[in-house]
């Protein structure tokens, strides 16, 4: 599965309102950026203003998770430091308003 397709499986997911899932569905986002074959793709996708405004927007309207939850501080780092700190961000708001 291209880093696209799941993306847009991830925002579905988020669509759907179950908080179980979407929790899962982001773990194995972060999985996948992990991987060496396929990760630069996974990076690329969440790191792009358009597809990460899609899913925060999703997480916000869908899950009813806090735009500050999601935030991470204004440092200086690589795509790839930014991305990971994206996603772990997502993943613990989740976790933390679902009581995962």
């Amino acid at each position: 599965m291209t880093a696209t397709e799941f993306g847009e499986a991830l925002i579905s997911t988020i669509n759907s309102k179950d908080a179980q899932k979407s929790y899962m569905q982001v773990q194995q986002f972060r999985e996948n950026m992990r991987d060496v074959t396929i990760g630069a793709d996974y990076v690329l996708w969440i790191s792009e203003p358009a597809n990460l405004t899609k899913v925060h927007k999703a997480l916000v309207d869908e899950l009813g998770i806090p735009q500050r939850a999601m935030a991470i501080k204004r440092v200086l780092m690589s795509r790839t430091q930014r991305a990971v700190l994206l996603v772990q961000a997502m993943e613990i708001a989740i976790k933390r308003v679902h009581q995962l």
